[in-house]
């Protein structure tokens, strides 16, 4: 044995060996383990019972831990949670139920009362159907339409509502939600991640919840409290972790989206207005129900009023409408009168005696009408009639929506509206192929004005003539024919 071992032997003596194991079991992953197990239990004991700051640290480890579980196995959890869930979605139907119970029979209560009244004038006032009045005035909010669209593609991925709403056109409410939301990152953003969450359109309020592949719409009536967002995106957390991997890979099949209504229609919730019942008031008296009674009478005078005068305009419209030569472009009542504005030919006609007997008169008539010259084939009649006088022997009449002139008239007559006659037949706005001159005064033409004498030549020259149209007639041609024939 060496000095330094001597030196050592003295200095240690026996405890070389119990040195070694100690180091053997601190070198022992298992025999480490095992010791820390035999102390675990009473040291997480000693620790909650002195403060929670055990909790405090295993918090986060132990929620990420469960939210990717969840992830991986969500049915498996759903399975497990849905004792615990199943009561309270029972719950708030029970309350959704109670809540159209108690609105109904407020609606029914109120019918007779003042109130009552009250809203029954506001419904004919602003149109509104009396029982959805009353319904808004009784809500607190109501969720009536949610929609699941798919953030890339702007598709709809379902959608629910409340029954007595029906359901709008999804494609269009799928598209209008992307569409704002790209014109609000364009417009005033152009970061991605700045999405649009909230906007109203009259009396609703739209949420929207985004997720990672996802954004929930929700469309509310009235004023919905701040935990209602909260349980929207609640509600889409369920959703994407439900199908997740439906939606990462959404291709516009909704049918992989099975049970999707579960998760959505828990969220078509409503509220009431918290109110004091009022006391029960004594029944109308004699006086009171006078006074309803002649403020109802002086309703329906007012709406009998209104209507006679609708009726009014809407006579007017149709008869004058009706009367060639007539357009009217407004009508509408001023200081009692019927002021109309519109385009009027000269000769046309209105109908004052056919307003008469439906109860307008002349006098309640105030015309601003522009005169025009209307090419409507009846005014055109009328106007041919009047400018030409067509003499006996001739007939003015409409055939195929075309006027036309036809039968025979004197070459006098002929002669002084031939200018005209050519020009309105040149313009397709009168035929003449059947209008003949009589052959008595064509005879006396060609003997008086054109100095032809009796003869082969003019009896030639009369039957050509009376079997030619009139605007087909061309006299120099007649003389040329004659000059030629007496040379030969």
């Amino acid at each position: 044995m060496s000095q330094l071992d001597e030196l050592r032997q003295i200095i240690v003596g026996d405890n070389t060996e119990q040195l070694s194991a100690l180091k053997d079991r601190i070198e022992s992953v298992e025999e480490r383990t095992r010791d820390v197990s035999e102390v675990l239990a009473p040291a997480i004991d000693a620790t909650m019972r002195r403060d929670d700051s055990l909790i405090q640290a295993l918090s986060d480890p132990v929620s990420e831990s469960l939210k990717r579980a969840i992830r991986i196995e969500p049915d498996a959890y759903a399975e497990i949670l849905y004792p615990a869930i199943a009561p309270s979605i029972r719950t708030a139907i029970a309350q959704a139920i109670s809540s159209m119970l108690a609105t109904i029979n407020k609606t029914i209560e109120s019918a007779t009362t003042v109130g009552g009244l009250k809203a029954r004038f506001k419904s004919i006032r602003t149109g509104v159907p009396y029982a959805e009045l009353l319904l808004r005035q009784s809500l607190l909010f109501r969720v009536e339409h949610l929609y699941l669209i798919d953030r890339d593609s702007g598709l709809l991925i379902g959608e629910c509502g409340a029954e007595d709403q029906g359901l709008m056109d999804s494609d269009a409410v799928s598209a209008m939600f992307s569409a704002i939301q790209s014109f609000v990152q364009d417009s005033f953003s152009g970061r991605e991640d700045d999405r649009l969450t909230d906007f109203k359109v009259g009396e609703h309020t739209i949420w929207i919840a985004h997720g990672p592949n996802a954004m929930l719409a929700c469309v509310i009536l009235g004023d919905p409290p701040a935990a209602l967002k909260i349980r929207l995106y609640e509600t889409l957390e369920s959703i994407r972790i439900r199908y997740a991997e439906q939606l990462q890979h959404y291709d516009g099949d909704a049918s992989q989206f099975a049970r999707l209504d579960d998760y959505m229609q828990p969220m078509l919730q409503s509220q009431l207005r918290e109110e004091e019942l009022p006391e029960e008031k004594p029944k109308l008296q004699m006086g009171p129900l006078l006074v309803y009674l002649v403020i109802a009478a002086a309703l329906g005078y007012l709406i009998f009023q209104a209507l006679d005068r609708e009726s009014k305009l809407s006579t007017l419209h149709r008869y004058f409408d009706e009367a060639p030569g007539v357009v009217v472009t407004k009508a509408n009542w001023q200081d009692g009168k019927i002021v109309v504005e519109g385009l009027l030919d000269p000769d046309a006609t209105l109908p004052f005696k056919t307003l008469s007997a439906h109860g307008i008169e002349q006098e309640k008539l105030q015309l601003n009408l522009t005169p025009f010259r209307s090419l409507e084939t009846e005014m055109e009649l009328r106007r041919f009639e009047k400018e030409l006088d067509p003499p006996e022997g001739t007939i003015l009449s409409v055939e195929n929506g075309v006027l036309n002139l036809s039968g025979r008239a004197s070459v006098i007559w002929l002669l002084r509206h031939d200018e005209r006659l050519r020009q309105l037949q040149a313009d397709r706005r009168l035929g003449l192929s059947n209008l003949f001159a009589t052959d008595g005064s064509l005879n006396s033409y060609l003997a008086t004005t054109l100095n032809i004498p009796a003869g082969p030549g003019r009896s030639e020259a009369l039957a050509k003539l009376s079997q030619t149209p009139w605007v087909e007639i061309s006299f120099t041609e007649i003389l040329r024919d004659l000059l030629r024939s007496n040379r030969r």
